[in-house]
C-alpha cells in the first residue's frame, strides 16, 4: 500500500509544463565575474597607459561587450613619462574586446592638463587607432571660449581635436602692435 501511495504521489508530482519550467530558466545573461572598487592597468611595452578605476565591473563571457563597468569610472590616459595627460569621467562604460573599443556613456566628461574640458553624452575610445570620437553632441570650455558641436575626434590626450557642425562663442585675439 505504501509503494502504490508513493508511486501515485511521484507521477501527480512530475509535470512538464512550459509555464514552470520557464520561471526556472532565465534568458538573462549573467556575468561570469562582478568585481566591485576595482582598478585596471593598460600597459605597452613596460609602460603604463591607461589605468581604469571603476566602481562595478562585470565580465560575460563568449559575449560583447565583454566587460561592463557601471556606476562611475574613471580612466587615466598617460604619456611615455608615465604622467597623467587626460581624464575621462562616465557613469557606464562597455568594452568590446574583439574591436578593442570602449564605449563610456551617461554625462562623460573628458579633460586635460590644459584645463580643457568636454562634455557629452557618449564618447569611443578606438584602443587599435589611438583616437577617441563621437557622433554626439559635445561642449568644450576653455579658459577663454566654450565651443558646441555635434561631432568630435581627438587623441587620447585631447591636445589634438575636431569637432564637427561647430558652433559657440570664441575668442579671436588681435596681437597689440
Amino acid at each position: 500500500m505504501r509503494f502504490l501511495f508513493f508511486l501515485v504521489l511521484i507521477f501527480v508530482s512530475c509535470s512538464n509544463d512550459p509555464k514552470l519550467v520557464q520561471e526556472f530558466v532565465s534568458s538573462e545573461v549573467l556575468p561570469i565575474e562582478k568585481i566591485e572598487g576595482a582598478e585596471m592597468l593598460h600597459t605597452e611595452n613596460g609602460k603604463l597607459k591607461v589605468k581604469i578605476v571603476a566602481t562595478t565591473i562585470e565580465r560575460f563571457h563568449n559575449q560583447q561587450p565583454q566587460l561592463v563597468f557601471s556606476n562611475n569610472l574613471v580612466v587615466y590616459f598617460y604619456n611615455d613619462s608615465a604622467l597623467v595627460q587626460s581624464t575621462l569621467k562616465a557613469e557606464y562604460a562597455e568594452i568590446n574586446d574583439e574591436k578593442k573599443l570602449m564605449t563610456a556613456k551617461e554625462n562623460v566628461i573628458l579633460t586635460n592638463i590644459a584645463g580643457k574640458k568636454l562634455e557629452s553624452e557618449e564618447l569611443i575610445w578606438d584602443e587599435k587607432n589611438n583616437k577617441i570620437y563621437t557622433d554626439k553632441k559635445v561642449k568644450i570650455t576653455t579658459g577663454k571660449e566654450v565651443i558646441e558641436g555635434e561631432g568630435f575626434v581627438s587623441n587620447p590626450d585631447f591636445t589634438e581635436y575636431s569637432i564637427s557642425k561647430i558652433h559657440g562663442t570664441f575668442n579671436f585675439e588681435t596681437p597689440n602692435e
